[in-house]
């Protein structure tokens, strides 16, 4: 793998920090309003058929529509700010988005996907269900939100500037 330079390392960093900090507080507030009538929300239920809204219920599907969406956006947009602070060679950017930048989106977005269905397994297996007040269920939405967002942006964004 070929290392970044430390310009293009912060300009990843910041670009994806942002991102997520956007992302956890916008849907922080969404899930303010889903969650906001309810005395208590729980984190997980223990079957799959359940009908009931949970916050990794929504978490995990925010998680993974969240990352196609930011995905693609980054890997369509990232390029021209790359161009412009002179980031990486222009053969590595004018890579298609059929089927190099599909690929990549795909990739990290199911890895995402996976990674916040395995912890809302986790929470589940050891901890059961845990009921929790709808500010907090806000609250952990938002973080679960911020984490996929930052992460598809800097994921993307360095497969990018990879060679191949």
């Amino acid at each position: 793998m070929v290392p970044v330079s430390n310009h293009t390392s912060n300009v990843i960093k910041k670009d994806a920090f942002m991102s997520g900090a956007a992302n956890a507080v916008i849907n922080g507030v969404i899930g303010w309003f889903m969650f906001r009538g309810k005395d208590a929300v729980p984190l997980t239920v223990d079957t799959i058929s359940a009908h009931e809204k949970t916050v990794f219920s929504t978490g995990v599907m925010t998680a993974l529509i969240l990352s196609i969406i930011l995905g693609a956006i980054v890997f369509l947009t990232f390029g021209k700010k790359a161009r412009s602070f002179q980031l990486a060679s222009p053969e590595l950017l004018d890579r298609p988005f059929f089927f190099f930048g599909v690929r990549t989106v795909l990739f990290y977005s199911l890895f995402a996907f996976g990674t916040a269905a395995l912890v809302a397994l986790f929470v589940q297996k050891f901890l059961g269900e845990v009921l929790v007040i709808s500010v907090v269920a806000a609250i952990l939405l938002g973080a679960i939100a911020g984490i996929a967002a930052w992460f598809i942006n800097a994921a993307v964004m360095k497969e990018m500037l990879r060679p191949e």
